[in-house]
């Protein structure tokens, strides 16, 4: 092994205060140029300040998202379509390194590499990492702020799939991610959309903000990307989501503790799940040759300058 590496690592690790390669020194990484050092934390080499904000997050959450994202209709619409995409608009992208940003408890990265897509993960919480491992134990993964990145040059192709609408400064993110992407790398975003359907899911969410289609590609072309395909999803099922989410408030509206994990957008019932799963379906297919004008979601996909 190149001293640097880690097992089931494969490529050299970056310090992400100073950027210069690290060695392997035990159960840490090591920047012999600014002395910094990083542990591994149960297998995972970890970048990320221990502090209140990880303290306080709520880890309960990556049960309910492991549970509820294997059979609910929009993420496994959501995840089939980010294939899809993937295997039409990026030339090779099996022999393409990825890396799956805030992939959580691995509900995209495991489908996506049992699909032949050679990916790696990463997540702000080592909660997310540990349900991540029981999907898949042959990926990378690293704990990592997506504000200082342990990567440079690195990928061919970096996934967030409804993570830039959780970060403040998202431009910092977006230039960031720029620097561990290779030459001509590209870069595929989900958000949500539209800030007249920002509602109370959003605020328990923890969302910063919805996107519009200009506001994201303003951001985008502003830190070096250029547009390759930008289009709204969810179209078909539009009125009703957006129906839901007018109700929602209403019933909220009196007040009371707002939760997430109660809102009629998570609920899983079979045979409607399975007829709204059809409609994701066919707007993947579609996608192939239009772009939707409206939406309750946003993809892009944008290449580094």
């Amino acid at each position: 092994m190149i001293e640097g590496q880690h097992p089931n690592i494969s490529n050299l690790l970056y310090c992400p205060r100073c950027k210069k390669a690290l060695v392997k020194m035990g159960d840490k990484y090591f920047c012999q140029e600014c002395a910094s050092s990083y542990p591994i934390i149960d297998g995972f080499p970890s970048f990320v300040q221990h502090n209140n904000v990880i303290k306080g997050f709520d880890a309960s959450a990556f049960e309910f998202l492991f549970q509820m994202e294997q059979k609910h209709f929009w993420h496994i619409g959501r995840k089939e379509i980010i294939l899809d995409i993937l295997k039409r608009h990026v030339p090779n992208i099996v022999g393409c390194r990825m890396l799956e940003i805030g992939c959580g408890n691995g509900s995209v990265l495991a489908f996506l590499k049992l699909n032949g897509i050679n990916i790696e993960g990463s997540d702000l919480f080592i909660e997310g990492l540990r349900y991540c491992r029981q999907r898949t134990d042959s990926v990378p993964l690293y704990q990592t702020d997506i504000m200082a990145l342990p990567f440079h040059n690195d990928f061919d192709i970096i996934g967030l799939f409804d993570i830039l609408e959780h970060i403040d400064e998202d431009e910092k993110a977006l230039l960031e991610i720029g620097q561990a992407l290779k030459p001509r790398g590209k870069i595929l975003l989900t958000v949500p959309a539209h800030k007249f359907l920002w509602s109370y899911f959003d605020e328990s969410s923890a969302h910063k903000r919805r996107y519009g289609r200009k506001e994201l590609i303003t951001k985008l072309e502003r830190n070096g990307f250029v547009i390759k395909k930008i289009s709204y999803y969810v179209f078909f099922l539009f009125p009703l989501f957006l129906g839901i989410r007018v109700l929602s408030n209403v019933l909220w509206r009196g007040g009371g503790k707002r939760n997430a994990k109660t809102s009629l957008e998570v609920k899983t019932i079979p045979v409607v799940n399975e007829m709204l799963l059809s409609f994701m379906r066919a707007e993947k297919r579609l996608l192939r040759y239009l772009n939707f004008p409206i939406g309750a979601s946003l993809l892009v996909l944008a290449e580094k300058k």
